[in-house]
């Protein structure tokens, strides 16, 4: 059996975490950066559900939208362990005296949202693997072309 380097689930998986530094770096140093940086994410998967090649080939875009879609996941959880942690040390508002240093803040965020990102994105990687794409593609293709208008029925796709 050969083992394909370029489709290791646990090699693939490391792009969520490389992601998620660019997205670490949005939201430690700006809320609207961050909020810019979700927006962003959001939109790799509006272009998968439309069909918008991002990248050229299959497989690739794939690999986008598994990595959005575990990125916004790693996010969210992030956000629950961030108000957890509030809820238990309570938040201060006094002087700025945390023991963490921002570097320590930066790797702790970047390390709350990678983690669980990697895993959901290793069982992802590992399903899309599994998968066909030509003949999903071929079909969804075959589909598209057998739709007739969109509009009003006395309007046809190609003219009036």
């Amino acid at each position: 059996m050969v083992v394909n380097i370029y489709r290791n689930p646990f090699i693939l998986a490391l792009w969520a975490p490389a992601y998620l530094m660019v997205g670490t770096v949005a939201i430690t140093n700006d809320f609207l950066m961050g909020a810019l940086y979700i927006m962003a994410t959001l939109g790799l998967l509006g272009a998968y559900v439309t069909e918008f090649p991002i990248v050229s080939g299959l497989y690739p875009n794939e690999l986008v939208h598994k990595t959005a879609v575990s990125s916004l996941m790693g996010i969210v959880l992030g956000l629950v362990l961030f108000g957890v942690k509030l809820m238990i040390t309570g938040a201060e508002e006094g002087a700025d005296s945390s023991p963490v240093s921002p570097g320590g803040a930066f790797f702790m965020t970047w390390m709350a949202m990678s983690l669980p990102a990697y895993c959901l994105m290793v069982y992802l990687v590992h399903g899309l693997n599994k998968r066909d794409l030509e003949e999903e593609h071929r079909i969804r293709m075959e589909k598209k072309k057998n739709r007739k208008g969109g509009g009003p029925p006395i309007m046809d796709r190609d003219s009036f």
